[in-house]
């Protein structure tokens, strides 16, 4: 039975005579199919907000639909468009459901009335060349209209088979609807379109009444035309993520971030008065009366005590003192629990006055732990202590309730000079600038009123805390004991290895640690973005300084290790190199030679094949491992002798042409198919019934395999005819799996059959009711039969029946109701269960080993760190670590040996299987040998009680051994340069063209690697399993800013955390832009035939599906004198300031057509500047940029001035 609210709800809703009904969704769904008919056909139709339909569609539908109904809305004036809105998803049970639907139908209300008005006004006047979708596109732009058409597709608001016009009309309904009822979110919405003035006009021209969106002033007249009963606008709108650059064009956006500014600080202070007031409530128990003079005079004197300095004492009667005092200290804080008073031990209230000694040694002992700390720098724990005295004071005085003013006024400067003195020191050991130091001292400042009301809140005390760190790391210096190898050098090397990075890289982990903490404060978003830019500043000066004293270190290990650049484009790459390993560091405060190992991967400075000497002194990764510890003491990790041996082992396989002969055409085809077959075999093996001894894994068919496979590799004809059959296979699959029957439908003359009056009753009345019917028969007839073993024979009473259940569930209203509701929470369910059991399960097993490796490494490298020694610690300390660092450094290898080599290959299951698998059954016929071999060395040296349960665990982790060796020869195979053989030959086929000054081989221009997890361009711009980071970024903001909307309850954590991510693309391809062509160009300023003095990169502006990067270049100024100088005698004046020079300004666009990456240029300013000689080169610098960002070269056409053709031969991409 519908509950009131319900009724009420579609009283509101519900407006027939406006053209204006409630459906189910599916029912809306089948008016559309009737509506649309063949064009429907294999089109997926969502849940949409609303539809709009034309009167004659709706009343043709609503006959096979609902005949019912239609009898009564046929005698209605209805207009020429009618509104189908569905029913709500969830029941409205309560007050709170019923006004958060009614806000969520009037905004849909409001959508569809502009969409209808904006429908019968281009019915009306027939201006479509003015108010179409022609006139959107030459508006916004045509990266901006693909943007406009994807959001609507993807937020289900438009359908796929809709034209432009429909799409247009969707569009300008929805920002009318963002508009008011969320003002300054259309930016958000839709981020590549920036000329949001220009659009309100053209939606103002086109004939909608959109006045300013503000409370002050008059709402549309379709807003009050559509509004449900007595309902208002939210008083304040959802919160937006400010911190983001979109939308700033829109005019409503600075109106709307200063609204919610002032909200807050009213919520704010309303706040605190909350918590005064129920404070005084809570008073109000007892009496009011004064602070007794002899009490506070007890208060005095304890503070008095509490600050005063001590001298130092003998260790026995400072061992006394402390146990004396702990013990005191003990009871007094088992009295001073709150709430103790209400357990009725005493006869009155207030009884705690009687272990008031008690409780002043107390507050002593905190005034007295907060001095210590103030002058130790803890600057935050002396806010906890004094936070802890204040409390006392008040807990002491009861029943007054509240402590003496002085005691306060005392309590509150020490507090206030702590606070100051944490802001000054931290702005004064960074060097901040003033407004930053302000900020930082209002931050400290709320964090500490945070800690102190309400018994605190934990966030506030840990991010002072880790404000603390920040500062004490200033003044800390740290350093290693290396007594093994100062004693096997006879004291020849040094004892104490100074480690100068330590400080900046534990500040910079106390600044991401404050940074997460930070997002866990309910504090409004605006807040949090801008104390979240303080802490940024304050990283950003630790990050400079670190970068000034580990560049010229890891530039010098580089140069050592012979990864010298020969020409431009190698001393680009080097460039890049040096930031990322910085950026390793920075990321995980250490670097280690995997790490080295995948970054020269995938570096044009990848090995070169190994000579004879470097077989025996180390190649470049083993000199680069060698220098670098040297150079980066406490930062670098050297490889294991594991990882680096095999590293060795294996270069003579991939790095000699006889080992690539041998790896191409032997090891790598017939060793894939004998995985292959391996593999099938036990697949086969698990299905029951299966002939165990049928083997596919034979010799004869891994010779067949194999050669099938070395002849696909190796020869053109071979990868056409693999070509051919991939595409001829998925397309024979596609076609009858899933577009044979589509197609079949759409076929012309099956269309017409099916349209037929004939075939349409037939299937309502006939096919429709027995297919609905035999759905709930089915399991009761297995049942039947299986279970309870009766026999059911199908006949023409069981067909009856069918046709009966089917017909009473579909044209019966609360049959198709029961039909919609069940094929509804079917879909949701089905669609739960693929996103997160199936997708969601298995992007979390990738993320979870990933990280869970990489936690462990940063676990290990954590207790390295706190074995660290530093000067000022004690001498305890100093012995305990001495001694523990050596065993530590055992225990660590072999843990890391364990886990890296057996367990992680084991547990993941994207290596585990086929390798690890197979192994299980090589070694099985081993197992007893290897047993006990391992068993008689580790009990000559090791207790049976533990060899025994070691070696029982590595045999039953050994087989993790095979994929381990088979994954570190996969990233092996791709250090050295000729392995990459794909493109050498095209290579080659420039170099003869375009000769390279040294004669060497250009190397093949290969997409970048631009996200933090191995991501191309393509990857984070395209959508895909594990693919489209920017475009699902943009979707998840506008479900979280959807969501806000529809249920009124803002979400700031949620914003944050999206805006993070999308900071994080922005700030991706920024480094991408700045490492790969700006310092190009930069590089190309030094060049004498480059007019360019100086080049400045903007702030990337990324979108749904686009990427806008901005160069600045500053050519040099030239005199008149250039007329009557010789060529080679040019005056330039050189001007410091390059601001006052003319500028050009770059503009690249990288966006995704048809799922390749496409790039588009556009030049403004003085390009005549700029001589051809230079854009040759800015030519050349720019093609190879397009091709790292994955950009077809062959079809890339640049658009800038072309080099006059009297120049000599042409820059390849290499030089």
């Amino acid at each position: 039975m519908p509950t009131p609210s319900a009724k009420v709800f579609r009283q509101q809703i519900l407006r027939p005579a406006e053209g204006i009904f409630l459906f189910h969704a599916r029912a809306v769904e089948r008016l559309i199919e009737e509506q649309l008919g063949v064009a429907a056909r294999g089109v997926p139709i969502p849940d949409l907000p609303y539809y709009l339909m034309s009167r004659d569609d709706f009343l043709e539908g609503l006959e096979t639909e609902n005949a019912e109904a239609l009898s009564v809305i046929e005698g209605l004036r209805l207009p020429n468009y009618v509104i189908l809105l569905p029913s709500p998803s969830s029941p409205i049970v309560d007050e709170r459901s019923f006004v958060r639907a009614r806000l969520d139908y009037w905004s849909r209300s409001f959508e569809a009335e502009v969409a209808r008005a904006w429908q019968n006004a281009r019915d009306a006047q027939g201006d479509l060349h003015r108010f179409g979708a022609a006139a959107l596109h030459a508006l916004i732009g045509t990266h901006a209209f693909a943007e406009v058409r994807d959001v609507l597709h993807r937020d289900d608001i438009a359908l796929s088979v809709w034209d432009d016009d429909l799409v247009t009309r969707s569009f300008a309904a929805m920002v009318v609807r963002l508009r008011y009822f969320s003002p300054g979110a259309r930016g958000f919405f839709f981020p590549a379109i920036d000329v949001w003035p220009e659009l309100d006009s053209w939606l103002e021209a086109s004939g909608l009444d959109l006045p300013e969106p503000c409370r002050q002033n008059r709402m549309p007249p379709l807003l009050l035309k559509s509004r449900p009963g007595s309902g208002a606008l939210p008083t304040s709108p959802p919160p937006l993520p400010t911190g983001l650059p979109f939308g700033r064009s829109d005019p409503d956006l600075p109106r709307v971030r200063a609204d919610a500014a002032r909200a807050w600080s009213t919520q704010h202070a309303t706040m605190y008065a909350e918590d005064t007031a129920a404070k005084s409530v809570s008073r109000s128990r007892f009496p009011k009366r004064e602070v007794p003079a002899s009490l506070e005079q007890l208060y005095q004197d304890a503070l008095q005590r509490g600050s005063r300095i001590r001298r130092s004492k003998g260790w026995l009667r400072r061992i006394r003192d402390d146990l004396v005092g702990g013990a005191q200290r003990l009871v007094a804080r088992f009295i001073m629990l709150p709430g103790f008073d209400d357990l009725g031990l005493a006869p009155v209230p207030g009884w705690v006055r009687h272990g008031r000694s008690l409780g002043l040694l107390l507050f002593e002992h905190a005034i007295g732990c907060a001095q210590r700390a103030e002058f130790e720098g803890r600057f935050a724990a002396a806010l906890r202590h004094l936070g802890d005295a204040r409390w006392l004071a008040q807990r002491l005085s009861q029943p007054v309730g509240r402590a003496p003013a002085t005691v306060e006024d005392a309590i509150a400067e020490r507090e206030a000079a702590a606070e100051l003195h944490l802001a000054s020191l931290l702005a004064a050991k960074w060097k901040l600038t003033p407004d930053t130091r302000v900020g930082l001292e209002e931050l400290i400042h709320q964090l500490a009123a945070e800690d102190r009301r309400r018994g605190g809140l934990p966030p506030a005390r840990m991010l002072l805390s880790n404000l603390e760190q920040v500062l004490s790391e200033a003044r800390n210096d740290y350093y290693q004991l290396h007594f093994g190898r100062w004693l096997i050098s006879l004291g020849r090397q040094r004892l104490v290895q100074p480690l100068p990075f330590q400080m900046l890289l534990k500040a910079l982990r106390g600044i991401d640690t404050a940074r997460t903490r930070l997002d866990e404060m309910p504090w409004s978003i605006a807040d949090l973005e801008r104390f979240g830019e303080i802490l940024d500043r304050l990283q950003a000066q630790v990050t400079r300084r670190l970068e000034e004293q580990i560049l010229p270190c890891l530039g010098q290990a580089m140069r050592e290790a012979d990864f010298l650049p020969r020409n431009h484009r190698e001393r680009v790459a080097a460039h890049k190199m040096k930031l990322e390993l910085l950026d390793i560091i920075e990321q995980r405060r250490n670097l280690k030679f995997t790490d080295v190992r995948d970054i020269v991967a995938r570096n044009i400075l990848r090995l070169p094949d190994p000579t004879l000497a470097e077989f025996f002194r180390g190649d470049r990764l083993a000199r680069f491992d060698h220098t670098a510890a040297r150079a980066l003491p406490g930062v670098y990790q050297r490889g294991e002798i594991y990882i680096k041996g095999l590293q060795q082992a294996s270069a003579p396989l991939f790095g000699t042409p006889l080992g690539r002969i041998i790896s191409r055409y032997l090891l790598v085809p017939f060793g894939g198919a004998y995985l292959v077959l391996k593999s099938l075999d036990l697949l086969l093996a698990m299905l029951p019934g299966f002939n165990q001894a049928l083997e596919l894994a034979t010799f004869t068919d891994v010779l067949l395999l194999g050669g099938l496979i070395s002849l696909v590799m190796h020869t053109g004809i071979g990868r056409y005819l693999a070509l051919v059959l991939w595409h001829g296979t998925v397309s024979v699959l596609r076609f009858v799996f899933f577009d044979g029957l589509n197609r079949l439908l759409r076929w012309r003359p099956m269309a017409e059959l099916l349209s037929t009056g004939l075939v349409r009753a037939l299937g309502r009345n006939l096919v429709q009711p027995l297919l609905i019917g035999v759905l709930p028969l089915i399991p009761i007839v297995l049942l039947a039969v299986f279970v309870e073993e009766v026999p059911i024979e199908p006949g023409l009473w069981l067909g009856m029946l069918a046709f009966a259940l089917g017909t009473l569930a579909r044209n019966t209203p609360a049959g198709r109701r029961f039909l919609d509701n069940l094929s509804t929470r079917i879909g949701v369910y089905l669609r739960r269960i693929n996103q997160t059991l199936v997708i969601g399960l298995i992007q979390w097993l990738l993320t979870f080993f990933k990280e869970i490796t990489r936690g462990f490494s940063q676990l290990l490298h954590r207790v390295d760190e706190a074995l660290v020694h530093h000067l000022g610690e004690r001498f305890e300390s100093t012995l305990f670590k001495a001694l523990v660092t050596p065993v530590w450094r055992l225990a660590e290898e072999l843990i890391q040996f364990y886990v890296t080599v057996l367990v992680e290959p084991q547990v993941n299951p994207v290596k585990h299987f086929p390798i690890v698998s197979i192994g299980h059954k090589l070694l099985l016929p081993f197992l007893p040998a290897i047993t006990t071999a391992f068993i008689d060395i580790s009990a000559s040296v090791l207790p049976k009680v533990v060899a025994y349960p070691l070696v029982t665990l590595t045999i039953v982790l050994l087989p993790g051994l095979f994929g381990f060796l088979v994954w570190e020869l996969k990233e092996n195979w791709k250090l050295y340069q000729a392995n990459h053989h794909e493109r050498i030959a095209a290579a080659k086929q420039e170099a003869e063209a375009l000769p390279v000054p040294d004669g060497s081989v250009a190397p093949p221009v290969e997409p970048a690697v631009v996200g933090h997890h191995g991501e191309r361009v393509r990857a984070l711009m395209a959508r895909g399993f594990h693919a489209g980071a920017l475009p699902k970024s943009f979707d998840r903001l506008r479900r979280i800013l959807n969501r806000e909307m529809r249920e009124h309850e803002p979400n700031p954590r949620r914003l944050l955390q999206v805006q993070r991510q999308l900071n994080e693309l922005e700030h991706v391809f920024h480094v991408f832009f700045e490492r790969e062509f700006a310092y190009a160009l930069r590089e190309r300023c030094r060049d004498p035939r480059c007019t360019l003095q100086w080049i400045e990169t903007g702030t990337p502006r990324i979108a749904t599906n686009l990427v806008e990067l901005s160069v600045t270049l500053y050519p040099e100024l030239q005199t008149n004198a250039d007329a009557t100088a010789s060529a080679s005698h040019r005056l330039i004046i050189r001007v410091p300031e390059p601001w006052q020079t003319a500028t050009v300004t770059l503009c690249i666009r990288l966006f995704l057509r048809n799922t390749h990456i496409c790039v588009e240029t556009e030049i403004n300013g003085h390009v005549e500047r700029i001589d051809a000689d230079c854009w040759s080169l800015i030519a050349a610098d720019l093609e190879l940029f397009a091709g790292r960002a994955g950009a077809d070269l062959e079809a890339l056409h640049l658009g800038l001035p072309a080099a006059p053709a009297h120049q000599g031969t042409p820059y390849s991409i290499a030089q």
